[in-house]
């Protein structure tokens, strides 16, 4: 399918329907719980709480339940997110009060879903195709961008014209989301079983001792972890509150995600090693302007400019970064042993990023107007992908292998 190893094709099925259900419902499940509030801090809470529990779930897959395996952690969680959309659809309006026990339901529900997605892409990956899987990654998840959101903006505005009450597209795509969480537990039934040691907290603790790269790899975690959840948290709400209705969010969306089929199959096809560097860096520098730009001018006009520059920063940055991680836990003396401890204390890196950064925003959202504070947060944090790239760009990189060595991908996932 796209000269990859098929188990690593799988993964990029599973994801991509994983990635389906989340443009579908989860990109729009801030927004429903905003107007059905019209409150940012119910949606503060879910993230925070959600944030809280990714790491316990991590840590509880490599302490109480190491035996299931990556592939039955990917499938709890894909059927844990499909039960969250499915309590949403449930609770309809009275969403909003029942944020705290959605929030701990979905951290848990991702952090299955990802300790098994990194086992997985580990596994079934090398430094000479991993440009390439995280290329067919993101370009079948920016074909979907192109196609999905400006469906599920037609289908909530549509509903919401049937006489069902303003929410019934609403419920329509979270439905069609949760059936495509449970058709993606299916294929994950043929994902490997990647049996691992017991986590051991010790060894979490050494890792930088152990690997001194990896040092570089922590603080790029921290600051995504602080920066990525607020920005997820306020962008999709500015974006409406430009645009003015669902159907005109998802256009948006639809459009960032064609400019970034080409970006990602291009990197997918072309990127080589000792090109991730100075790819992140242009990428980064782009992801910095529009953050700059979109709370300056909150107009149509500052909104598609930003669009436009992360749709091409955004692959640019996340997809020449992608695999930088994973080539420094092969430097480690025992990769195959280690690999889950250094998945977990990534994860625990992220975790402790947006935890502090979801509390800062309760505290403030207080005393400060909600919609300055969000344009606040976008400009802070939009200098994450810079403070990232400069991480990354002090790890030694490796002689890379001739060109003539790497396979040309044939076709995108």
């Amino acid at each position: 399918m796209s000269g990859l190893d098929r188990r690593a094709n799988f993964m990029v099925l599973i994801h991509g329907a994983y990635t389906a259900a989340n443009l579908l419902a989860g990109m729009f499940l801030s927004l429903f719980l905003w107007r059905s509030s019209h409150d940012l801090t119910p949606i503060a809470v879910y993230s925070g709480l959600s944030a809280l529990m990714i790491p316990v779930a991590f840590i509880a897959n490599g302490v109480l339940w190491r035996g299931i395996g990556a592939g039955a952690s990917i499938r709890l969680g894909l059927g844990g997110n499909g039960i969250v959309y499915l309590l949403v659809l449930l609770l309809g309006s009275q969403a909003p009060q029942w944020v705290a026990a959605l929030g701990l339901l979905k951290g848990l529900a991702e952090g299955f879903y990802w300790s098994g997605f990194h086992l997985v892409s580990y596994d079934t990956t090398c430094d000479r195709d991993r440009d390439r899987y995280f290329g067919v990654q993101a370009t079948a998840s920016w074909l979907l961008t192109a196609a999905l959101p400006p469906a599920a903006g037609a289908i909530i505005v549509a509903g919401s014209g049937t006489g069902g009450g303003p929410y019934r597209g609403y419920e329509l795509v979270f439905a069609l989301a949760a059936v495509l969480l449970m058709a993606a537990m299916v294929l994950a039934g043929r994902l490997p079983s990647a049996a691992r040691e017991r986590l051991s907290v010790r060894r979490v603790a050494t890792l930088v001792a152990r690997n001194p790269d990896w040092h570089w790899v922590t603080r790029a975690r921290l600051a995504d972890g602080f920066t990525g959840s607020l920005m997820g948290l306020v962008l999709t709400v500015l974006t409406y509150l430009v645009l003015k209705n669902e159907q005109q969010v998802g256009n948006f969306n639809g459009l960032m995600g064609i400019l970034g089929v080409g970006i990602s199959f291009g990197l997918a096809t072309f990127m080589k090693p000792r090109h991730r560097t100075l790819c992140a860096l242009v990428g980064g520098t782009m992801l910095v302007l529009s953050t700059l730009l979109l709370p300056l001018y909150l107009t149509g006009w500052a909104l598609l400019a930003f669009g436009l520059l992360r749709a091409v920063g955004g692959p640019l940055h996340g997809n020449a970064l992608a695999p930088v991680a994973l080539q420094v836990i092969d430097r480690d003396p025992a990769p195959r042993a280690m690999r889950y401890d250094y998945i977990v204390h990534q994860e625990l890196c992220l975790g402790i990023g947006r935890v502090l950064s979801i509390g800062c925003f309760l505290m403030l959202a207080a005393p400060m107007n909600q919609m300055l504070l969000a344009r606040i947060v976008v400009v802070i944090a939009g200098a994450a992908p810079i403070l990232i790239w400069a991480a990354f760009a002090r790890i030694p990189q490796p002689a890379t292998m001739a060109d003539g060595e790497s396979r040309v991908l044939p076709a995108a996932a």
